[in-house]
């Protein structure tokens, strides 16, 4: 097949685009031709198109004005003359896609976007769940604010409507892929058609890591972006609550870190806080070695949570607050251990059982591994991928 891949971002910055390389250069080894259409430059962008056959930056995909070049959708249709166009995360669709016929359309639904007018899925204000679907309810919970990397105006005013009426074009694609059930129940609540509408799980295709034993040290290890999305600000507060001894790694940056290393010295924890930065992929590994427990305190619902997968790839229990996608791979008691969401006493308890009870972090450390073997394999991902791209009839997962 002649795939054209289409995303905001020509580069490394996030699991999208993690998902994007490592599909891309599967399905190029099993003989697929694949483009790339974007919106701007991400990090290392020669790199990550190297991947591709082609790549061709799209005015009409919402990227920003002030870069220079790029071509109208229609002339990059032309000239790859795609089987299949495969959209990830574009802020903008061109006028007319949803009705083309010489291609076949999927979307790949990786966030909250889709569905939610801020991205985000729940309320800013008390982060407590969205529960209604995309409408005049939205505006209750200041879903026409969009933030802004600005501090002169750190928002703007955008309309509703038009994002509601931007996902429903997406209602006439062939295959719409959910990365979790719970992106796939919010879409269905959206009007998306059943019949078309299914999960097609990530999986990142990377080499089986070392087995290690679950270590003696109680070290509790997160490995993601410092955003207040995360709740890496709700782990350290759980962090007082523990009556055994610890040591907390942060593996990421982002815009929050400042003040998440503020509240560690305001609750006084600070010398058992580790910030680390940012790490490069064949360094992380260590620090799973290094973890009894592995902590994902996603405040919003995370859609799905690639860092799971990681985690136990290596063999290491997860500790998490049951929200979005998440239990889609932590089965609680059996690889990993859930908290109520935003529950802050219930998560510090979670992460005391992991510390304090080897046996426990040792079974739950190996469920873990046999069920990313078994259920979340990259080969799995790919083949169920590839039915969709060519257009089969593709049955639901089994649970």
């Amino acid at each position: 097949m002649r795939i054209l891949f289409a995303n905001n971002l020509c580069g490394h910055y996030g699991g999208v685009e993690q998902t994007i390389a490592h599909t891309a250069r599967a399905l190029a080894a099993k003989g697929h031709e694949c483009h790339l259409a974007y919106a701007s430059a991400g990090r290392n962008p020669e790199e990550f198109a190297r991947l591709f056959a082609s790549v061709t930056r799209c005015r009409e995909f919402g990227g920003p004005p002030q870069q220079a070049g790029g071509q109208l959708f229609a002339d990059i249709i032309a000239r790859c003359k795609p089987d299949v166009l495969f959209v990830h995360k574009i802020s903008q669709l061109p006028e007319g896609v949803e009705h083309a016929r010489n291609y076949r359309k999927i979307v790949l639904v990786h966030d909250n976007d889709m569905w939610c007018p801020t991205g985000l899925g729940y309320d800013r204000r008390t982060r407590k769940l969205c529960t209604h679907s995309a409408g005049w309810q939205c505006y209750l919970s200041f879903a026409f604010l969009e933030k802004r990397e600005s501090k002169l105006m750190p928002f703007r005013i955008v309309s509703v409507r038009e994002k509601i009426c931007e996902m429903q074009r997406y209602h006439q694609f062939d295959s719409i892929l959910a990365n979790s059930n719970f992106i796939r129940e919010k879409l269905l609540a959206n009007g998306f058609p059943f019949d078309r509408t299914r999960v097609c799980h990530p999986a990142l295709n990377q080499p089986e890591p070392a087995p290690s034993p679950v270590p003696d040290e109680s070290v509790i290890l997160y490995v993601g972006s410092l955003i207040r999305g995360k709740g890496v600000d709700l782990l350290l507060e759980a962090l007082p609550h523990l009556r055994c001894p610890y040591q907390l790694y942060i593996v990421g940056v982002g815009k929050s870190q400042d003040a998440l290393k503020r509240k560690a010295r305001d609750l006084g924890i600070a010398g058992a806080v580790h910030f680390e930065g940012w790490i490069p992929n064949e360094k992380i590994a260590g620090y799973y070695q290094r973890a009894r427990v592995v902590a994902v305190p996603s405040a919003w619902p995370e859609p799905f949570g690639l860092v799971g997968l990681e985690a136990m790839r290596h063999g290491r229990p997860v500790v998490a607050f049951r929200t979005g996608g998440i239990p889609d791979w932590l089965v609680n008691e059996e690889n990993g251990l859930l908290a109520p969401s935003l529950d802050v006493a219930a998560y510090a308890a979670a992460l005391e059982r992991a510390l304090a009870e080897p046996g426990l972090a040792k079974r739950l450390g190996e469920n873990g591994a046999r069920r990313a073997r078994e259920k979340f394999s990259f080969e799995k991902y790919l083949n169920r991928l590839e039915q969709f791209l060519a257009g089969a009839g593709v049955a639901d997962e089994p649970a």
